[in-house]
């Protein structure tokens, strides 16, 4: 098992990107929460670290924006009535809402051109005070291209009508998956894989998007998964543009984002810097490998939070299989 922990730290030493960069630090430190528990045998964390070396769709060691970005070619924006949705959505018919969160519902529905979009209607209840984030996240998708990161398609802001609509992921979220809702278990690989698709998602909103962002809100049910299982980094609604100025390193805002994935240092300071991000794709990582929510409440008080009863774990080797999902 030592072994495969410093295989794994070895394989993120080499990465070139902020997030791999900022996860082997905390590897480094504190109680080596995340990597030790790579449950595979040398020969196959051998395989897996060659084919990531030498993927042509893995980071560069000198990236460029394009080579982290898909190929340049966005489609038109969607022109499209608010009538034409109705129509498409059968007046927001129940059989056809695919999800719910904070900002609305989430419809799946056929283009006249054979495409399936989803269509995210903001919560009546809620259409003033979700105004900003709906302004927000649309300035946002619009700047934004990657293949890791859902893609805006088009919107309406109309009369008393607040309407996303972006490409549909057609197998659920990340989420979903680990709580076996889909039939099968992920395994090793594909979670491995999940796991880096995210890291470049966020590695591209932070350092190559025109202006850095800092989604706020990364955790396994914003992760959209498609059939061949690539991970899209989905849900806007809290991102913020980050320090633009080179001697700025953070930004004060209202702390956002769900309890568990939050980082303790923005939450204490309402300081806000892409490592908020990365300390939520570490409660993700672990979130991956057990299958465990970063809270869960209704087990005991010594369990109950994910990452305080990893590192409870962690001297005792005897248990590091207890963990694994």
């Amino acid at each position: 098992m030592a072994n495969l922990f410093v295989k794994a730290k070895f394989i993120l030493a080499n990465k070139r990107c902020a997030c791999y960069f900022w996860l082997y630090k905390t590897l480094t430190v504190d109680c080596d929460i995340a990597f030790y528990l790579f449950s595979v045998n040398s020969s196959e964390m051998r395989s897996i670290s060659d084919r990531i070396a030498a993927s042509p769709l893995r980071v560069p060691a000198s990236p460029s924006r394009f080579s982290l970005s898909s190929p340049p070619s966005r489609n038109e924006p969607l022109n499209i009535s608010l009538e034409h949705v109705v129509k498409l959505t059968h007046n927001f018919a129940p059989t056809l809402m695919i999800g719910e969160g904070y900002f609305g519902k989430v419809y799946r529905a056929a283009l006249l051109d054979g495409r399936v979009v989803a269509i995210k209607r903001a919560k009546k209840e809620n259409f003033l005070s979700l105004r900003a984030e709906f302004s927000n996240e649309v300035a946002l998708l619009k700047s934004i291209e990657h293949k890791n990161l859902v893609q805006l398609l088009g919107y309406i802001d109309k009369a008393n009508e607040r309407i996303l609509i972006t490409e549909y992921i057609s197998n659920g979220t990340l989420r979903e998956h680990l709580d076996g809702q889909h039939g099968l278990v992920l395994g090793f690989n594909q979670r491995l894989e999940i796991a880096i698709d995210v890291a470049h998602g966020l590695t591209y909103l932070h350092l190559y998007a025109e202006k850095p962002i800092i989604h706020r809100d990364v955790k396994s049910s914003n992760i959209l998964l498609t059939e061949a299982f690539m991970a899209k980094v989905a849900d806007f609604g809290f991102a913020r543009t980050g320090p633009t100025e080179p001697d700025q390193s953070q930004i004060e805002t209202d702390v956002r984002g769900t309890a568990g994935y939050l980082d303790p240092e923005y939450m204490g300071t309402s300081h806000l810097t892409i490592k908020s991000d990365v300390f939520s794709y570490g409660i993700l990582l672990l979130e991956i490998l057990s299958g465990r929510r970063p809270i869960e409440r209704t087990r005991g008080p010594a369990e109950r939070i994910t990452v305080r009863w990893v590192c409870i774990l962690y001297p005792t080797l005897a248990y590091h299989y207890q963990f694994v999902d």
